[in-house]
């Protein structure tokens, strides 16, 4: 963005507002910076979504960048908040692991087996589970979400996009910052940061956060249970050495601790009622897990966030129901170490490596519904990863270009029961256990370039390749079937080892049309790895690969008082991998579920956004994507051996997770007060247009979610000098519930209405 001149300092702090530049809709809490930050207001984001240092206005990607300050103006405090801002994107949680759907693209298998479809990044290294992206939003400098294939920078599991978030580093100027957020359901939610510059050479920078509430929840028939709550906390170390004029070495640790009550999705039966489908006989009338057209009703979000089927009692394998109360509990710590060595080469090539580990430790005990019956799991596990990126990036004599090669190792193991309690119809007890004790490792391999030639002044050509090498083994002695007694290996063990390839390419053109307007088209393609299912006698599955033609302008106008962002695209996607649930004998024990190849889909859309500087004090945000995603041919027999006349057919339905339009409009006016200080007024809405939610079980049932909006509305007292700020809010006005992802007979459900007040004081 241009220098906007003769700005008073309440237009400087209302210009903050609108730093979405590039690509965000409509924030419903957006709200100015103050102090130090007033002076960035007429400053343009700069990503580096294409592995180097851009304007997001000048990157030819289809793309929104949101500040660390617009973030928490907004009240954006993880992933699954970020959701509500972001057009054509949709984010869930599932038992405590994100589940992310872009333009919908999306994964629904997340077990150890799994991978997601968005590539997820913290400071360039790749997080592979999903249970470790949900973690807090705290200290960042953006946050960049990347919409379309990314295979040729991000290789593989990009076949959605790329979410990279980016933390503040260290500078040379000492900062402190305190922030406090009180709300309702006792929230609790504290952040600290301090820079501290050591010497000429060296910066630290350190920030903790803490958050804390109850739960959303309604307790169900046990009210003994402690039902899915918050207790985290996390750290972030900084350590910047500049070595030389043109050497720079950057030392990173960081953890997070995930607490509280565990998972309790609530059942389907909270949001659709029909006629029971008689495959689970155990379950008792209206408890089935599959329902023949199921109707919504909407029984307000109170029944609809009622927990049901809670276990009162747990009990150990092969012992009898023992009296004591089910603890329903989280505790996961996730560690990481990152390092960023970077140096001049000369010549204008520049070198980077990046190093990161990243350690995952935890338990969790949930309950809810499962496959129509009450369920207990307990899981416990551990797993690490180790990624190395060696790049090298040019520009000189018209020709920017990047090059580099990419190695990637992770080890999964879990420990995992799943329990279920149940009455025969002759009355007599009938309990199950499901054990799995799988160990899974992924290692992945690539080289990749990208090239971008001036060929006008105003014309520019990229090209990009990537070679991606994938293997995937794995091993359960148990697969989910309890063994004989006297032996430790069941009928379901499997030993397990696939490899797969891929190579992905980047064909883009980006011309000037004016000064401050761009367009671009590009031609891309997408990679998800194949795998495994974790039963003996379920087969592999394929990668999913996808083809996409976008075409997209970006521009300032008005003397840059108005931004607009718009594009087209249009995918090709084969081989969908889908995750398929079902109880094939009718029984809790045969329940189970596999990951199979959806044969073709075909998503199409329109993406239209920006922001308009209403006088000197206003600022009026808005996006609308509309979204056309629908399978074109998807037939499966679902019980070959028993019933091979049961066959899914979703073959020109829409695909899950993918409305047909999503719309953000925010507006926020600022007030001048004596003395210099400021309170600015913001209120905004989002709509949500119908989508589905489900599984290819038995009958292929689906879930649609109708049409929803959801409003916020925010005032903020910034203060003369910019030190504090006060600020009180309301999210989710309406309180309207919506469902997420699902497990087999339950969802998981949006939050309710929230409000609170955040103080912030910079020392």
């Amino acid at each position: 963005m241009l220098p906007i001149p003769n700005l008073s300092p309440l237009s400087r702090r209302l210009c903050i507002a609108g730093v979405l530049a590039a690509s965000l809709p409509a924030f419903a809490q957006t709200t100015p910076a103050s102090g130090d930050n007033r002076a960035q207001a007429t400053q343009e984001i700069t990503v580096t979504a294409q592995k180097v240092a851009q304007p997001a206005s000048k990157t030819p990607v289809s793309l929104s960048a949101v500040s660390g300050d617009e973030l928490k103006a907004a009240g954006v405090n993880n992933a699954i908040d970020l959701a509500e801002a972001i057009p054509a994107v949709w984010i869930s949680q599932d038992t405590g692991k994100a589940q992310i759907a872009i333009r919908g693209v999306t994964n629904t298998d997340m077990t150890e087996k799994g991978d997601g479809s968005a590539a997820f990044h913290i400071d360039g290294a790749y997080v592979g589970r999903p249970e470790a992206q949900l973690g807090g939003f705290y200290d960042l400098e953006r946050v960049e979400v990347l919409r379309g294939p990314q295979g040729t920078l991000y290789g593989r599991n990009a076949t959605a996009g790329a979410i990279n978030v980016i933390t503040n580093k260290p500078s040379k100027r000492f900062e402190s910052k305190i922030a406090l957020d009180f709300g309702n359901y006792s929230l609790r939610r504290n952040e600290a940061m301090i820079n501290v510059p050591l010497g000429t050479s060296l910066a630290l920078r350190a920030a903790v956060t803490t958050a804390s509430r109850d739960t959303y929840l309604n307790a169900g028939p046990n009210t003994q249970t402690r039902l899915d709550s918050q207790s985290d906390y996390g750290g972030r170390l900084h350590l910047l050495a500049n070595l030389t004029k043109d050497t720079g070495l950057l030392l990173s640790a960081e953890m997070q601790h995930t607490g509280g009550g565990g998972s309790s999705p609530v059942p389907i039966t909270n949001f659709f009622t029909g006629t029971p489908a008689g495959k689970l006989p155990f379950s008792p009338a209206g408890r089935g897990n599959n329902v023949l057209n199921p109707v919504y009703i909407d029984r307000g979000s109170e029944a609809q966030r009622t927990t049901a089927w809670e276990f009162a009692t747990v009990w150990r394998p092969g012992a009898a129901l023992a009296g004591q109360p089910v603890v329903s509990d989280k505790d996961r710590d996730i560690s990481s170490f990152r390092t960023e060595f970077k140096t001049t080469l000369g010549q204008g090539i520049d070198l980077t490596y990046q190093f990161a580990n990243m350690a995952i430790d935890g338990t969790e005990v949930a309950n809810g519904n499962f496959f129509g019956f009450p369920f207990l799991s307990r899981t416990l596990g551990d797993s690490e990863s180790n990624s190395h990126e060696l790049r090298l990036n040019g520009d000189a004599g018209g020709m920017r270009w990047v090059a580099g090669a990419y190695a990637f190792d992770e080890k999964i193991n879990r420990n995992t029961n799943f329990y279920t309690y149940v009455t025969l119809p002759n009355g007599a007890p009938l309990t199950v256990n499901l054990p799995f004790l799988p160990h899974v490792e992924n290692e992945s391999k690539a080289v990749f370039g990208q090239v971008t030639w001036s060929l006008m002044p105003t014309t520019r050509l990229t090209l990009g390749l990537r070679r991606t090498e994938d293997r995937k083994t794995g091993e359960d002695p148990l697969g989910g079937v309890a063994p004989p007694a006297g032996s430790s290996v069941s009928t379901g063990a499997y030993t397990k080892d696939v490899r797969f390839n891929n190579t992905s390419y980047r064909v883009g053109v980006d011309h000037d049309l004016a000064k401050d307007v761009m367009a671009f088209g590009t031609l891309s393609t997408g990679y998800k790895a194949g795998g495994f299912n974790d039963k003996a006698n379920a087969g592999n599955y394929n990668p999913e690969t996808l083809r996409s033609i976008e075409l997209g302008i970006k521009g300032r106008f008005l003397s840059n008082r108005l931004q607009l962002a718009a594009n087209v695209f249009d995918y090709d996607y084969q081989d969908l991998q889908l995750a398929t649930v079902g109880c094939p004998d009718g029984t809790p024990a045969s329940c189970g579920s596999v990951t199979i190849n959806a044969a073709k889909a075909h998503i199409r859309g329109a993406e239209f956004e920006g922001w308009l500087n209403v006088g000197s004090s206003g600022r009026l945000n808005f996006g609308v994507a509309l979204t056309d995603a629908k399978f074109k041919d998807y037939k499966v027999v679902d019980r070959p051996a028993t019933n091979p006349n049961l066959v899914v057919d979703w073959s020109g339905q829409r695909l899950d997770k993918a409305p047909p339009i999503t719309a953000n409009l925010s507006y926020s006016q600022g007030f001048a007060l004596p003395g210099g200080s400021d309170i600015v007024f913001t209120v905004g809405t989002r709509h949500t247009g119908k989508y589905f939610i489900s599984t290819a079980d038995e009958n292929g049932i689906r879930y649609e979610q109708p049409a929803s909006h959801k409003s916020d509305v925010s005032v903020t007292f910034n203060d003369a000098g910019g030190k504090w700020s006060l600020q009180g809010y309301v999210k989710n006005i309406e309180d309207t519930i919506t469902i997420g992802s699902r497990v087999p007979g339950a969802f998981s459900v949006s939050d309710p209405r929230t409000f609170g007040v955040r103080a912030t004081y910079t020392f």
